[in-house]
């Protein structure tokens, strides 16, 4: 069994995703989980995470992003951070 670790649930959001080795990110950052968005660029800025994180302007533009890199066969990972989360 692994080492336990406590932290702030979006920071282990945001590990989580770094262990899954996506290749990029379409991050759309909305309070009050903006943390894990802020987490993920630090994540990719550090070089702990080899992806291509992209901050966008809405959730139509974060679709784009992965309707663009789902044409190229790339691991996509659609961050949709808001109140009451919808899938």
């Amino acid at each position: 069994m692994g080492k336990r670790v406590g932290m702030e649930v979006s920071i282990a959001a945001a590990e989580a995703v770094k262990q899954a080795n996506v290749d990029v990110i379409s991050a759309y950052p909305i309070t009050p989980q903006t943390h894990i968005v802020e987490h993920l660029s630090e994540i990719v800025a550090n070089g702990e995470m080899d992806a291509e994180f992209f901050c966008v302007e809405s959730e139509h533009s974060a679709l784009s992003v992965c309707v663009g890199s789902e044409a190229t066969g790339r691991d996509l990972l659609p961050v949709r951070v808001l109140k009451g989360w919808r899938s």
